[in-house]
C-alpha cells in the first residue's frame, strides 16, 4: 500500500502528503467547527458562530488548510536555507505530527545546521505574531451575550458576519503557529530545538558525540515530561504521549546520524554487487523456473530483462510469487506478475541515500541504473556489511 502521495513541487522540491496527515487534517476541520474557546483575547473555533454547522465546517476547512500551509512554510524555510548552502532536499512529507524535509545528507557544518534549523521555528513565530497583529488591528470578535463554561464559549452567541469568521481564522493561525514555534524550540529530538542544541554542541565536540549528548538530554527531558504526566492529578495522557514521541524520536535521530556518519564518503558503486554478478530473470520464464532460481540463490527479488545488457523491464519478488496459486506456476509468466514500478538509484550517489530509500519504501534491495542500463544491485545487507567493515577498519574504504 502506498502511504504517501505527491501533490506538487515548490522550489523544485517534491511535496508529499502521508495518509496520517490527511487523517489529522480532517480531525482539525471537525475540531475547529465543533469547538469555541478563548485564549489571550482571541476566539478560537467556529462553533460559537450563529450559523449552520455546514457553514462552520466550510470556515473550518479554510482555516485548517491555511494553518497546515504554514506548517509547509515551516519546512520550506528549512529547505530554502539547506539548498542555499548546497544541501540537496529530496522531498518534503507532511505527517500527522508535522512535516519532515528529507535531506540527501546531514549538514556537518554546525553553523549551517544552526541557521537551517532555526529558520523553521523562526518562520512559525513570525507568522503567528503577524496574524496576531492583524487580529488585534481588525478585532475584537463581536460577541453577543457571552457565557463561559470552563474557558469554553457557549454556542450560538456570536454574530455571524465575514469579519468574525476572518478573525477566528487569524486567531487559529496565530495561536497554533506561536505554539508550534515554541514547542519546536524544546531542546530534544526530533524537534528543531534538539538540532539547534546539537549544532551548538558540535562547535566544540565531534559531530557524533554532539548528537549523542543532545540525544541524552532529549531523552532525559522526555522522561521528566512523562513523569510529570503520570504524577499529575488526573494523569495527563497528552504529556505522556509527547514524552513517548520525544524519546523514540531521539533514538531515531541517533541511529540516523550514526548511519550518516559511518557511510560518509561511501558511494553506491562501492557497496553494490556489480552487473556481471547480478542474477536476472527473463520475462518469458514461468514462475516455476523463477522459484528454482530463488531456491538456488536465496535472493527474494530479481531484475527482469531480456539479457544482461538489455534495459530493465521490471522487478520480480517473492511477494509476487506468493500471489500466484501453486497450480498455476507452470503457466503464468514472469512478465505477467512482475512490478514495472522500478525503484532505483545511480551508482554515484551516497550509500546513505540508498539506505534511506530502502527504509522509506520498505524493500530489501535497489537496482542501480545508469543510462537505462543495470549497473548492479544494492541491498540493506550490503550496506550494513560495509558499515561493519568501516567500523572495524576506520582507516580503510
Amino acid at each position: 500500500m502506498k502511504w504517501t502521495v505527491q501533490i506538487g513541487r515548490i522550489l523544485g522540491i517534491p511535496i508529499k502528503l502521508h495518509i496520517t496527515f490527511l487523517i489529522i487534517l480532517f480531525l482539525f476541520i471537525y475540531y475547529f467547527a465543533a469547538i469555541s474557546f478563548k485564549v489571550g483575547g482571541m476566539v478560537l473555533g467556529f462553533n460559537a458562530l450563529d450559523t449552520s454547522f455546514d457553514l462552520k465546517l466550510l470556515y473550518s476547512t479554510i482555516a485548517s488548510i491555511l494553518f497546515f500551509s504554514t506548517i509547509l512554510l515551516h519546512e520550506l524555510s528549512h529547505s530554502y536555507i539547506a539548498k542555499s548552502n548546497g544541501i540537496k532536499i529530496q522531498s518534503i512529507t507532511l505527517y500527522v505530527f508535522g512535516g519532515v524535509a528529507q535531506m540527501e545528507e546531514i549538514p556537518r557544518d554546525p553553523k549551517i545546521e544552526l541557521k537551517m534549523t532555526a529558520a523553521g521555528p523562526g518562520i512559525s513565530l513570525f507568522i503567528g505574531i503577524v496574524a496576531y497583529m492583524l487580529y488585534d488591528f481588525l478585532g475584537p470578535v463581536h460577541l453577543e451575550g457571552v457565557d463561559f463554561y470552563f474557558g469554553e464559549l457557549s454556542p450560538n452567541i456570536m454574530q455571524m458576519n465575514p469579519l468574525n469568521a476572518l478573525l477566528i481564522t487569524l486567531g487559529i493561525i496565530s495561536f497554533y503557529n506561536i505554539f508550534l514555534g515554541i514547542f519546536n524550540l524544546l531542546p530534544a529530538f526530533p524537534m528543531d530545538g534538539g538540532r539547534i542544541l546539537r549544532a551548538l554542541l558540535a562547535m566544540w565536540l565531534p559531530y557524533l558525540e554532539a548528537t549523542r549528548t543532545a540525544v541524552a538530554i532529549g531523552k532525559t527531558f522526555a522522561l521528566l515530561m512523562g513523569l510529570i504526566g503520570l504524577m499529575a492529578n488526573p494523569v495527563n495522557p497528552f504529556l505522556i504521549l509527547i514524552a513517548f514521541f520525544v524519546y523514540f524520536g531521539a533514538q531515531g535521530e541517533e541511529r540516523e546520524t550514526y548511519f550518516a556518519v559511518s557511510l560518509e564518503g561511501i558511494k553506491v558503486s562501492d557497496v553494490m554487487t556489480p552487473t556481471p554478478n547480478v542474477v536476472y530473470i527473463p520475462p518469458d520464464w514461468t514462475i516455476s523456473q523463477l522459484v528454482e532460481v530463488m531456491f538456488r540463490f536465496k535472493h527474494m527479488g530479481y531484475p527482469v530483462q531480456e539479457d544482461l545488457s538489455g534495459p530493465p523491464l521490471g522487478i520480480i519478488t517473492f511477494h509476487d510469487v506468493r500471489n500466484v496459486p501453486k497450480e498455476m506456476h507452470d503457466k503464468v509468466r514472469v512478465k505477467e506478475v512482475m512490478s514495472k514500478d522500478i525503484i532505483s538509484v545511480e551508482p554515484d550517489i551516497n550509500a546513505y541515500h540508498a539506505l534511506q530509500i530502502i527504509a522509506r519504501n520498505q524493500i530489501g534491495r535497489l537496482l542501480v541504473i545508469q543510462d537505462n542500463t543495470i549497473k548492479g544491485i544494492i541491498t540493506m545487507k550490503d550496506i550494513m556489511r560495509k558499515m561493519e567493515f568501516m567500523n572495524m577498519y576506520p582507516n580503510s574504504q
